[in-house]
């Protein structure tokens, strides 16, 4: 199975109407660009207007650089024509990097080039998707083979959209009008979070592909009690079976010194348990350790320790970390 292949599908979970006008923002090189053009070809069967926009490193190092040496910044008029896209659709063979040739002192100019950039695609948007394409590079970036990674990708951006987004909707349904939530790991572990008139969100193909989760934004001074995750993963090491102990909302410590030395250095704000997810979705069939994949495997819930201002939380911060558990039982009341 591989990724183009998988284009029409994927664009069957879009969330977009017909006659939405849609930015598909590109971070590639031209021998990539066939998939771009796959992309805007088959939201455009469906009604949907896409206007293309491509973004390279080769862009970077021969033309941001230049305007960078002249003193110009780049045009403000280009970005606020980009800003004013209401749908985005953020495609990424690789992250943007620093452009070959960058001397020290160009550095923070490219930076602040970027962040207007980043700004412009993803501030004040009805929808914004990220798409990473399963590439070496991205394979290489979340620290796993590329075969693993492709076949994880591909598998769960197989998924039935229709029947993902049913499964959403009925998860949603069932949740709406609970208020507490109670989590039993490995038969004696309780951690108990309190959700109370907090909105449940739905990434049934509207956030971050692959899709395949519900979640909420507990009370944020509201967590107790302990939860034992099965692995995590933290500057390329493993550890297993680590116990979590959180008070009045934070995560105070865990059953690991090397967890224990990373948490303390943390700000208060960045130990907040800020969410709680479900994973549905089906074709994730196994948990690889990358974290944006095994979250949305059905039969997995998640935490996040961090910000959740986006998702109907107050706590606002830069930070944002998920563990990945299953668990003996939970109950929703």
């Amino acid at each position: 199975m591989e990724f183009i292949d998988l284009i029409p599908n994927i664009c069957e979970g879009f969330p977009f109407d017909k006659g939405d006008f849609v930015l598909l923002n590109f971070w590639g090189d031209n021998e990539d660009l066939t998939i771009l053009d796959l992309l805007s070809e088959n939201v455009s069967k469906k009604g949907i207007v896409p206007f293309k926009h491509h973004c390279s490193n080769s862009f970077f190092e021969k033309v941001v650089l230049n305007l960078i040496r002249n003193d110009q910044k780049f045009a403000q008029e280009h970005l606020r024509y980009l800003s004013s896209f209401k749908h985005v659709i953020d495609i990424f063979m690789y992250t943007p990097s620093l452009p070959n040739g960058i001397s020290d002192p160009e550095i923070p100019k490219f930076q602040e080039y970027l962040g207007e950039l980043f700004n412009s695609l993803t501030q004040d948007k009805k929808n914004y998707i990220q798409l990473n394409v399963p590439t070496e590079i991205n394979a290489s970036k979340a620290g796993l083979d590329y075969d693993i990674y492709n076949s994880s990708m591909c598998n769960a951006l197989s998924v039935d959209f229709p029947n993902l987004k049913k499964a959403c909707r009925e998860k949603v349904d069932s949740l709406k009008a609970k208020n507490n939530i109670e989590i039993i790991t490995n038969k004696k572990y309780l951690l108990k979070l309190n959700i109370n008139n907090r909105k449940w969100f739905i990434d049934d193909g509207c956030g971050d592909f692959p899709p395949g989760e519900v979640y909420i934004a507990p009370i944020e001074n509201n967590s107790n009690g302990n939860l034992l995750v099965p692995v995590i993963h933290l500057k390329e090491q493993t550890y297993k079976d680590v116990l979590l102990t959180f008070e009045n909302g934070i995560l105070i410590k865990s059953s690991s010194k090397e967890i224990n030395e990373f948490l303390y250095a943390l700000p208060e704000k960045y130990k907040i348990l800020c969410e709680f997810g479900i994973g549905l979705n089906p074709k994730v069939k196994k948990l690889i350790g990358f974290t944006p994949i095994d979250e949305k495997a059905l039969g997995t819930y998640h935490i996040g320790l961090g910000m959740n201002h986006f998702f109907g939380g107050e706590n606002n911060c830069p930070f944002h970390m998920d563990f990945v558990f299953t668990c003996d039982n939970i109950i929703f009341s």
